[in-house]
């Protein structure tokens, strides 16, 4: 697995995990009825109304941990904006394709340093003393529920 998506894989893993933590009380059905029903029956919930004490003047409720854990698990901010993919052509080309993430604070305009990178990385880990950029496009993708930036080129690599 490529180090950038083992890091994004940790990092979602992480926020799973401390949002099970956090909320594991929800799982077991409150002891005190939060209301009777028509027929005198108490009715219990799933997600109990508790609050999380961060300081005696802050505290968090459930439904906000829940949402705040589900807009992270969206986001993502410590990802990379851009995720590279890279397909052999030949012996000496290749195709590199950059998909950038959904929601983010910027990085519209790194398609081309990101593209540089990739090459570079392929030029140095092959031993090749360079490459030349046969084609570039960069675009939108119109996808649900926001459209993503993309670009991708062909380089050939030089000995």
């Amino acid at each position: 697995m490529p180090r950038l998506l083992q890091v994004r894989s940790r990092t979602r893993l992480a926020a799973a995990c401390l949002a099970a933590a956090v909320t594991a009380g929800c799982a077991a059905i409150s002891s005190n009825p939060a209301a009777i029903d028509a027929t005198g029956n108490a009715m219990h919930t799933l997600i109990p109304d508790k609050t999380l004490n961060l300081t005696p003047g802050v505290g968090l409720g459930i439904d906000t941990i829940l949402v705040g854990a589900a807009l992270y698990w969206i986001v993502d901010p410590l990802a990379p904006n851009w995720e590279l993919q890279q397909a052999p052509l030949g012996s000496n080309r290749v195709r590199i394709s950059l998909r950038k993430k959904r929601f983010t604070n910027g990085g519209d305009g790194e398609a081309p340093q990101v593209f540089a990178r990739g090459a570079e990385r392929l030029v140095r880990e092959g031993g090749y003393s360079g490459y030349t950029v046969l084609e570039y496009t960069e675009g939108i993708e119109s996808t649900l529920p926001v459209p993503q930036r993309v670009a991708q080129g062909v380089i050939r690599l030089d000995r």
